[in-house]
């Protein structure tokens, strides 16, 4: 019983990560915040990537697939994806550090992580939908 309620926000996460799935973003996003989201998420993805293997989410490298998805997507230019790659590395062994088991505060740790990365990838799905639109609208 519990592990649906913590499977249920990881499914939030994924569900509104499909934008990993879109078409490749466009070289120019205005939106200046979206680089910075980027790295958030990053972190996000390798501090879930922890605590779901250590709370006995068996999931493998799910979160890591995640992770190399999203930079195949993005395609960040060499320095910035070398950022998005420590971020999710800082998260991972941030976590590993604190949680070696899962505790109360880990699964606390893991469910607010992932509310947060869905919230976040729900934005950027929303930054990138209109920035393809805009461009959609300029080529016509």
């Amino acid at each position: 019983m519990r592990k649906n309620r913590v499977l249920s926000p990881a499914a939030m996460l994924l569900g509104a990560a499909m934008w990993l799935q879109a078409p490749a973003a466009p070289a120019q996003v205005t939106d200046a915040s979206y680089g910075d989201r980027l790295l958030r998420l990053a972190e996000i993805l390798g501090a879930i990537h922890h605590l779901r293997d250590i709370c006995g989410a068996d999931e493998g490298l799910l979160w890591r697939k995640k992770m190399l998805e999203m930079l195949e997507v993005e395609n960040p230019p060499g320095q910035f994806r070398a950022r998005l790659i420590a971020s999710f590395n800082n998260g991972f062994r941030g976590y590993r550090r604190t949680y070696s088991s899962c505790t109360a505060s880990a699964k606390t740790a893991e469910n607010r992580f992932l509310t947060e990365g869905s919230k976040l990838a729900a934005g950027l799905t929303d930054t990138l939908s209109a920035t393809l639109a805009d461009a959609q609208s300029q080529d016509q």
